[in-house]
């Protein structure tokens, strides 16, 4: 009965855990919790890095024989609650050499191993936050293909041709780009907003042909030196 409710407690455990894939549907909450993923795997690995020295002045004590440090796992249980002070034992009786080592790997620990765990994660935030949205959106998209998987191979199919990929997209009038993909028109508020920066690349809508001419940019107003670069690059190509 005691494994069954152990079993329960860790079913009901990793539910709850699976229900954090919610937040991807926020791409602040995404981010956030982007960034909180890749924090954890730093902790690990210094985890893994503590554990090691749990194990080292662990066999040290034991081989001591002192008092609390007769068994190699009991010695273990005496670090972890003399760092985490969690009613650590009475080490009055501890010899000299043994009390030393303790006193060391409390300070390796305590001060050196978490002084970098928390420059480590301060550098790591720091990185992550400059590419936050970019990530968050990655990770939605991952999650998004990994719950496609479990949908049948004839409705996935459906959804494939519904979304028409083959269908070059345009633009603008008359100017058609490549298909692949999704058009999502823009607003056309947005070029009247006083930050807004001009598409620098020049478009020439029409047949790609030798035969026609180059169009004639009139060089007027914002944008003349790359207006006046496209005409001599054109001068360049004719006269070639």
């Amino acid at each position: 009965v005691a494994w069954v409710s152990h079993v329960e407690a860790w079913v009901a455990l990793t539910l709850w855990m699976q229900l954090v894939q919610v937040l991807v549907m926020s791409t602040r909450l995404a981010a956030l919790l982007y960034t909180v993923k890749e924090l954890f795997s730093d902790v690990f690995r210094l985890l893994v890095l503590v554990a090691m020295a749990f194990m080292a002045f662990g066999t040290y004590l034991t081989c001591l024989q002192e008092v609390h440090f007769q068994e190699f796992f009991a010695s273990c249980m005496v670090l972890l609650r003399v760092i985490l002070d969690l009613d650590p034992p009475d080490l009055d009786e501890v010899g000299g050499w043994a009390l030393m080592m303790v006193v060391l790997f409390v300070i390796g620990v305590q001060i050196g191993m978490l002084s970098i765990l928390i420059a480590q994660l301060s550098l790591a935030y720091e990185h992550l936050s400059t590419d936050k949205q970019g990530y968050a959106k990655m990770n939605r998209v991952f999650v998004c293909v990994e719950i496609e998987s479990f949908l049948p191979l004839q409705k996935r199919k459906d959804m494939h041709d519904a979304l028409d990929f083959e269908a070059p997209l345009e633009f603008d009038s008359g100017d058609v780009g490549p298909g692949g993909g999704v058009q999502a028109l823009e607003n056309s508020a947005v070029r009247a907003h006083p930050k807004y920066v001009p598409d620098r690349v020049i478009r020439s809508p029409g047949a790609a042909s030798a035969k026609e001419p180059w169009p004639d940019i009139v060089n007027k107003g914002k944008g003349n030196k790359e207006k006046e670069a496209f005409n001599n690059k054109k001068e360049g190509v004719e006269g070639a």
